[in-house]
């Protein structure tokens, strides 16, 4: 959505605070993606943020378009991660 040069978008803050080694891990990589090297090539995994134009601005914060803010929080939903959200406009 557009407003006279302003975009809508969510500052989404996550915490994984509770959350075992492993499932973080698990997670950071779907939200972020991840790169790997197998017999001399290296692939790319895109996470989320990359998916959808989204921004990491700290460790546990992302600012992602109000378009597909539902992808974000069926991934926070499924790994149950708790998360507050506030509604941003910027140009």
């Amino acid at each position: 959505m557009e407003k006279e040069g302003f975009r809508q978008y969510m500052l989404i803050f996550y915490s994984l605070r509770y959350i075992p080694q492993k499932d973080k891990v698990k997670f950071l990589r779907e939200l972020q993606g991840y790169s790997e090297r197998k017999y001399g090539k290296e692939y790319f995994h895109s996470g989320l943020i990359h998916e959808f134009k989204a921004e990491k601005l700290g460790s546990n914060v992302i600012l992602a378009p109000i378009n597909n803010f539902a992808e974000f929080q069926k991934l926070f939903s499924k790994n149950n991660i708790g998360i507050r959200i506030k509604e941003v406009w910027t140009k």
